[in-house]
């Protein structure tokens, strides 16, 4: 639980509006999470995932048996404009 409350107060800080008709996150409710989060006996000071650790992922490549040659576009998806080579 207090991981998460020092995850939000991170995010809620770090919040920048798109456009001029959203609003910033007041800063009243932001110290009221604030209290809250001191007001609990562990503190944790890890925020969010270090971004400067690197995870190597692997996605194996299945080929798949049907050709592509042999594909037909279904006439509902109004894709009548491609033409095969």
């Amino acid at each position: 639980m207090m991981f998460c409350l020092v995850q939000i107060i991170k995010i809620l800080n770090l919040y920048t509006p798109m456009n001029e008709f959203e609003e910033r996150v007041p800063i009243s409710f932001i110290r009221k999470i604030q209290e809250r989060l001191s007001s609990t006996k562990e503190q944790s000071q890890s925020l969010l995932m270090d971004t400067k650790l690197l995870f190597a992922v692997n996605f194996e490549f299945t080929p798949s048996p049907i050709s592509l040659e042999t594909i037909e576009a279904p006439t509902e998806w109004g894709l009548g404009f491609l033409r095969k080579l």
